[in-house]
């Protein structure tokens, strides 16, 4: 048996209380909440208190969110990016607000965020941020939900300016915004696998008062640090952040996991500066956007392994009565990769293992891949054709017919 040594609640989980105000609950993203009033022996008096149900699912609709808890409200939106304020012990509606936003597929919003100003600096307050599906940054008063004037231009902001072209849908911040200190910072999904050369994967952070850019992470233009030259766009088609960040405030630091850029299994026409931060956990100044560290989890990725989950934060012990300040990312190759957060170096051992390559004309393999063999791997077993099943014999034998047409060598098979 594995012996478990209890840990510390970190002080930025005391800080939060009894509150929910990030998508991972604080921005360490490891959703631990230290409240002992449900407990293993009596979860099983639970009982439903109430229900809400938000508006209809249509196609390509699906309900992702996780709300937000803040004093005695729950802040939810749906698919359409409907922000809803939900009385938290009744479930009765205080207020809604639908920005009728728009787009012909893929509709989602995984959360808002919120911001408490410290001091009564505008006539909006306490605010909820949401991102829509047609790239708007909408600012919202936490006690009623109506826009807030003093945000962008009445209560919004746009998100396509310095993007460039941007076809319906080809461009939305699915896992929405992200608040982190006074700043905003969002990234953003494109469609996979339809084109080269799709909208920007830069990173924003704006002012969470006024709207305001403050500043703009291009990587395939370090000398953009805002908005563009007039006439000009953020880099198109580089790796992009769809996923949920993380952040330390302590340490100024915003953590973004990165994909791949488009189309994802094919990477003949990508630059250097694809390749060097597509399928990556990249460091970023909170103050300044600028790129501290970055650490990459898979070499010229062909197979879609972007970074989809929000690194976690911890703090390890050293085994010196210290600890080391830590980020764990897991991967959908289902390896853990534990990273030193101040430098982005593995703290437990990372091999690069050779891999096998492939022939298709104008593609290029990376030689080596990195696994995270100081770490337990959750990938599953490996497939095989004894491990096919069928509903009748017949079944079956077609099952390992169509297995041995196929090729299959490991998780970077071409």
């Amino acid at each position: 048996p594995l012996a478990l040594t209890p840990g510390q609640v970190s002080a930025t989980t005391q800080a939060a209380g009894n509150a929910w105000r990030d998508y991972g609950r604080t921005g360490e993203g490891t959703r631990f909440a230290p409240l002992d009033q449900i407990t293993p022996d009596n979860v099983k008096n639970l009982q439903v208190a109430w229900m809400f149900e938000h508006e209809g699912a249509g196609v390509q609709e699906e309900d992702q969110n996780t709300p937000l808890f803040v004093k005695d409200t729950l802040y939810y939106c749906s698919p359409r990016h409907v922000v809803t304020a939900l009385d938290a012990s009744t479930g009765a509606t205080k207020w809604r607000f639908d920005p009728q936003s728009q787009s012909p597929f893929w509709k989602r919003c995984r959360g808002v965020a919120f911001y408490q100003p410290a001091s009564p600096a505008d006539s909006c307050g306490a605010r909820v941020l949401v991102s829509t599906s047609d790239a708007r940054l909408i600012a919202l008063k936490a006690s009623d939900g109506k826009p807030c004037d003093s945000f962008g231009s009445g209560g919004t902001v746009d998100l396509k300016a310095g993007m460039g072209q941007v076809d319906p849908g080809f461009y939305m911040p699915t896992t929405g915004a992200m608040v982190a200190g006074d700043r905003v910072v969002l990234g953003g999904w494109v469609a996979d696998n339809v084109s080269v050369g799709e909208p920007s994967g830069v990173i924003r952070a704006f002012d969470a008062l006024t709207g305001e850019l403050d500043w703009a992470w291009d990587m395939g233009n370090p000398d953009v640090t805002r908005l563009p030259p007039e006439g000009e766009s953020y880099t198109r088609g580089t790796p992009n952040a769809w996923a949920p960040m993380g952040y330390g405030l302590a340490m100024g630091s915003v953590f973004v996991g990165t994909g791949n850029a488009t189309p994802d299994y094919w990477g003949g026409e990508r630059r250097l500066v694809d390749d060097e931060y597509s399928s990556s956990v990249v460091a970023l100044d909170l103050a300044t956007g600028r790129p501290k560290w970055r650490f990459q989890t898979v070499h010229h990725d062909l197979w879609d392994y972007d970074i989809a989950s929000q690194p976690a934060l911890f703090d390890i012990p050293d085994g010196q009565g210290g600890a080391v300040p830590a980020l764990v990312q897991l991967t959908k190759r289902g390896q853990i990769f534990v990273l030193d957060r101040r430098t982005g170096e593995p703290i437990t051992q990372v091999d690069e293992r050779p891999v096998p390559s492939g022939n298709a004309q104008g593609e290029r393999y990376a030689d080596t891949q990195p696994y995270s063999t100081g770490m337990p791997e959750v990938a599953g077993a490996r497939p095989s054709e004894t491990r096919t099943w069928g509903m009748t014999p017949l079944d079956h034998l077609w099952c390992r017919i169509r297995f041995k047409q196929h090729f299959y060598d490991g998780d970077f098979t071409p």
